[in-house]
Formats: C-alpha cells, sequence, structure tokens
C-alpha cells in the first residue's frame, strides 16, 4: 500500500536522510521487501538509499562501481525497525522520494 505524505509529514525523515532535498514529492510504501534497482548512474536515471533505524542513527547505502556491483537487484526483507528511504531521478528528472516501512507500522499512518 502507498500513501502519498505531505512536507510536514515527512520532514522528520527527510532531516535523516537526505536533507538536501527540496522537492515536494513524498509516499511511504508498506512492504516486507525491497529490491534495489539503478543504484548507479545511468541515462539520467539512479536511485539513492538511506537507512534509518529506530534508534535515529541513520546510514547511507554505499554502492560500489557499476562494474563490480553485487547491491544492484538484491532483494532484502525490511526489518521492523527500520525505514528505507529512496531518492529517485529518472531520466534526468527528480521522482521524489519514497519511504519503504514495513507493513506492521500501516495503522500508525492510517489511524495517525
Amino acid at each position: 500500500m502507498k500513501i502519498t505524505l505531505n512536507k510536514k509529514q515527512a520532514k522528520p525523515i527527510l532531516e535523516k536522510s537526505f536533507p538536501d532535498y527540496t522537492g515536494r514529492k513524498f509516499q511511504i510504501e508498506f512492504v516486507e521487501k525491497i529490491t534495489f534497482w539503478d543504484t548507479n548512474w545511468s541515462g539520467g536515471t539512479k536511485n539513492s538509499y538511506s537507512f534509518i533505524r529506530s534508534d535515529g542513527i541513520t546510514t547511507p547505502l554505499n554502492v560500489p562501481s557499476p562494474f563490480n556491483n553485487p547491491l544492484e537487484g538484491f532483494q532484502t526483507e525490511i526489518p521492523q525497525n527500520i525505514l528505507v528511504v529512496k531518492h529517485s531521478y529518472f531520466c534526468g528528472q527528480d521522482m521524489g522520494i519514497t519511504i519503504y516501512a514495513h507493513p506492521i507500522h500501516l495503522p500508525k499512518w492510517i489511524n495517525g
């Protein structure tokens, strides 16, 4: 399930993951697994990822060179205590921020 967010809702997550982002496109998607795609620039397309733990510690996804990148196409489960935040560009156009969260957190966003 995807939910569109406003900047006020996304701000606390943005401040930790992509503080320089100035766009207005935000959504949160509730999934159990994520696959990392377009982790290196290719034709103006790229996804950058950052992880935020429930204790507030943030870690960017450090991506190796495109010639030896085992992360491309890698699928992993999303732990309940981690948000995965993705900033996407597609063909040079900023597509915004997508926050991936475990489905256990969905009721907080629907009821909150």
